[in-house]
């Protein structure tokens, strides 16, 4: 009797021990990380693509590695801290350097926007890995935020990503 209470106590500290375990590694690789950015309409460059042909402005970020998914939203701010609604549109960078002939500018493929049709925004979106669009990956390499308040007021934009993986906002 004695006996098999010990080994019983043994067994649930050993089970115990290898869940937390467990759950710690595993929690480990899919920990997010949030990187912020803010600027305002002053320092940002202004885009020669407009939104809804208002101004609109550029923001370029990298990611480290590769990864699945990642969260971001953007706020802006006018002068008085009020917030506004703004649209923005996520694009990648597209590797075109096994071309013989290569453009003069970048080229972006858009990944995201947080709008429809109908002008229905959404604070905060998520951009994950689409299967069959090659394009659409979140893949090693430089990304371009296109921001509009629809206006040519002054703005504070502040970005936020969420990521399992570093993320360089380049100026």
């Amino acid at each position: 009797m004695k006996r098999s209470k010990i080994i019983c106590c043994h067994l649930l500290f050993c089970l115990t021990v290898y869940t937390s375990c467990s759950t710690g590694a595993a929690t480990h690789h899919d920990k997010t990380k949030t990187f912020t950015f803010s600027s305002d309409t002053v320092k940002l460059t202004k885009s020669k693509e407009l939104i809804d042909n208002t101004p609109t402005y550029e923001l370029f970020f990298a990611l480290s590695e590769n990864t699945q998914c990642v969260e971001l939203s953007v706020t802006a701010q006018d002068r008085n801290g009020r917030k506004v609604r703004c649209a923005y549109i996520v694009e990648s960078l597209v590797d075109v350097s096994r071309y013989v002939k290569k453009p003069a500018k970048p080229i972006y493929a858009e990944l995201v926007k947080n709008f429809d049709i109908n002008w229905r925004f959404q604070s905060t979106i998520s951009i994950c890995n689409d299967k069959i669009d090659p394009l659409k990956r979140l893949n090693k390499g430089n990304y371009r935020l296109r921001i509009s308040a629809f206006s040519n007021d002054f703005y504070i934009f502040t970005v936020d990503i969420l990521s399992p993986v570093e993320i360089l906002f380049i100026q």
